[in-house]
């Protein structure tokens, strides 16, 4: 018996004798294959076939090879094979959608939910559920509108993410960052670092598009989708996704535009409609008539652009807004700015008397210009004050919401909450805000406690005592990202 690797455990891999009358080698391609009852639910692969694992390594070369190819027979993947891979990437501490049905009571009869869905799926029953609409804060008072999935509906976005990743990673350019596999976000802060600090850098556009998971056009977005998908029976159920409409306060509402925010499909699908709008746009159409060097670094929808001439930046910034506009996107100016920035931008800054450089933010940092201890330029970052306050306001609430809960688990949820932000914002130059941090934290903790009761509970003697007993997490290290810029 041979075994292969899933994301979580080894499965025994067991084959299984085709039924009289079958063909071999039709696993995945539109038939469900039937999973053996000892197996766990386990997929198995019948003899002479080929596993669905290897199908999609092969669109992979396929989509190397042939930049241009439009790829017509993408359903038949939608296996039952593909679907359990798909159920074992799915989170199991997310809230349910409209249905209730948490991820383990799907679990509890997965062979059976699995089966009974790929047979809607290849029949055409298969209706998504309309996501559950929740808004949370931003930290500016404003909300951010959260789509929540029911199980069934993540798994199968999750399949067609495995399925189109295959075919887009391929075309997705070096400078996107946001959502992708093997990418994070301390990359992009390296790449953009590493540009600012090596090439001709003396301007910096900062825009920010507004709303864009909100307005996103759907018509435009299967436009682009054709391009590298003929597949009716794919780009249908990507348009039964898109139309599934919102649950706000136990109402139903279409969706004529955008995709929500939450969903496993919508990053693939705002980086499809982005790679176009902005990625191929500034690489094929502004750089070539640009007279200085101009670079782009983009997660998600946040992107920033760096120039060596003003001219050509303020080219850009003129003719952004139609680009955007093109695809129903609109420009947030009051987020919108042109500074100068880089290697030299202090003392340009200083010859005309515009005293220093401006900030700009990114990812949850404030990008300056600062100096090393040689006297050299160095691109310094800091936690951006909005994202700092930010994080205050949820730690207060959190422990607001924990007034009675055992002080051992709030004191091991919060070394769990502090040890998060560390490994996000513990980067170069940024020690002392982690510091800061944490010193809120510890105020916000001696609160908390002495709240808990109508008398006081401890001062600050016996509070340090008990930390002396229970340290609260520190900062360890940080992320180097100038070393990282030399691994990519």
């Amino acid at each position: 018996m041979t075994s292969w690797k899933s994301d979580d455990r080894i499965v025994p891999l067991k084959r299984e004798v085709p039924s009289r009358g079958s063909k071999p080698g039709n696993a995945g391609a539109g038939k469900a294959v039937r999973p053996s009852r000892d197996s766990g639910g386990s997929p198995t692969t019948p003899s002479g076939g080929s596993s669905v694992l290897d199908r999609l390594d092969r669109i992979t070369k396929r989509a190397e090879t042939h930049p241009e190819e439009v790829f017509n027979n993408l359903f038949s993947l939608l296996s039952y094979e593909l679907l359990w891979h798909a159920f074992r990437k799915l989170k199991r501490d997310k809230a349910p959608g409209v249905d209730g049905v948490t991820v383990d009571q799907y679990e509890e009869k997965l062979q059976e939910n699995l089966l009974d869905l790929l047979a809607r799926l290849h029949r055409g029953a298969y209706r998504p559920h309309p996501s559950l609409r929740h808004d949370i804060p931003k930290g500016n008072g404003k909300t951010r509108p959260l789509g929540i999935a029911c199980v069934e509906d993540k798994l199968v976005q999750r399949a067609i993410v495995m399925i189109l990743e295959r075919i887009y990673e391929v075309d997705f350019s070096d400078t996107s960052y946001g959502f992708r596999p093997g990418r994070s976000c301390h990359q992009a802060l390296s790449v953009l670092g590493q540009i600012i600090g090596t090439r001709k850098v003396n301007w910096i556009s900062d825009a920010d598009i507004r709303g864009f998971f909100d307005h996103v056009c759907h018509e435009r977005l299967v436009e682009l989708l054709r391009q590298r998908i003929a597949d009716p029976k794919m780009l249908a159920l990507i348009q039964r996704f898109l139309r599934a409409g919102v649950m706000i306060a136990g109402r139903r509402q279409d969706t004529d535009e955008g995709v929500p925010q939450g969903s496993v499909l919508s990053p693939l699908l705002a980086n499809v409609y982005l790679h176009s709008v902005l990625d191929q746009w500034f690489e094929q159409a502004v750089k070539p008539r640009l007279r200085g060097e101009a670079y782009i670094v983009r997660y998600a929808d946040d992107f920033i652009c760096a120039f060596e001439l003003e001219s050509d930046a303020r080219r850009f910034q003129e003719v952004l807004p139609k680009r955007l506009a093109r695809f129903s996107l609109e420009l947030a100016e009051e987020k919108t700015q042109l500074l100068r920035f880089g290697r030299f931008a202090r003392r340009d800054c200083q010859r005309r008397g515009e005293g220093s450089p401006g900030t700009f933010d990114f990812l949850g940092f404030t990008h300056y210009c600062g100096q090393s201890r040689a006297k050299r330029f160095k691109l310094k970052r800091r936690t951006a004050k909005k994202k700092y306050k930010a994080k205050l306001r949820d730690l207060k609430t959190w422990f607001h919401q924990h007034l009675t809960t055992p002080l051992s688990e709030v004191w091991s949820m919060l070394n769990a909450k502090l040890r998060g932000h560390y490994q996000y914002y513990g980067i170069n130059d940024n020690w002392p805000w982690l510091i800061k941090f944490r010193g809120a934290a510890k105020k916000l903790a001696f609160r908390w406690l002495n709240r808990r009761s109508q008398s006081k509970s401890k001062n600050w003697v016996q509070f340090y005592a008990y930390m002396d007993r229970f340290p609260l997490a520190s900062p360890t290290k940080l992320t180097d990202l100038i070393a990282m810029a030399r691994t990519l």
